[in-house]
């Protein structure tokens, strides 16, 4: 079953962001080539990375697109290879 969440209706709940930030860290979450991330300045701020989440929370934009859950396996960005590795993993 695939099911798509409009960021900007329905925000990522805390669990789901820690998620994907033990697999990839958060800079690995942060798109730094979306005009969102450039307007915003961070290219040449440093944050924490209690300030870096809060501006994920708030803005969506700023994240590296799609991410994507199929049970324990995830993916951030156009990754075919592990789309196809969660199409073909055994049903749980």
């Amino acid at each position: 079953m695939i099911q798509v969440v409009d960021l900007k209706v329905k925000p990522m709940s805390p669990g789901e962001i820690k998620r994907f930030i033990e697999r990839f860290g958060l800079a690995g979450l942060l798109d730094t080539d979306s005009k969102a991330y450039i307007d915003a300045g961070l290219k040449y701020l440093k944050l924490s990375d209690s300030e870096l989440l809060g501006r994920i929370e708030r803005d969506p934009k700023l994240l590296r697109l799609p991410l994507v859950r199929a049970a324990n396996l995830l993916s951030i960005g156009h990754d075919e290879d592990s789309w196809t590795a969660m199409l073909t993993a055994p049903a749980r």
